[in-house]
């Protein structure tokens, strides 16, 4: 944990000392692509696991039951916000 830690701090102490020079189209690209890479080799190292592959349909029920309420969730929490507002903007109780 130290060790992450660490090099986002170095990360920010390049990129202040950084910030006037033209590095940041290069940086932004070299993250997108190393992100890509990120993704492959996550996805690469999920598929070489036996239990992670033979367990999927169950894995994968159980993330769209996770995805669905909390979304159902979200989308009430923001309505009932939304109502509270616009009753607080009309001058109601």
């Amino acid at each position: 944990m130290l060790v992450v830690v660490l090099m986002m701090l170095g990360g920010i102490l390049c990129g202040y000392l950084l910030r006037k020079q033209r590095v940041r189209i290069q940086v932004q690209q070299l993250t997108t692509v190393l992100i890509w890479a990120l993704l492959f080799l996550l996805g690469l190292n999920i598929g070489s696991n036996e239990q992670v592959i033979n367990s999927l349909g169950s894995l994968g029920l159980e993330a769209l039951l996770i995805t669905v309420f909390a979304t159902t969730g979200s989308l009430i929490a923001a309505w009932l916000l939304w109502k509270y507002v616009n009753r607080q903007a009309k001058g109601g109780q």
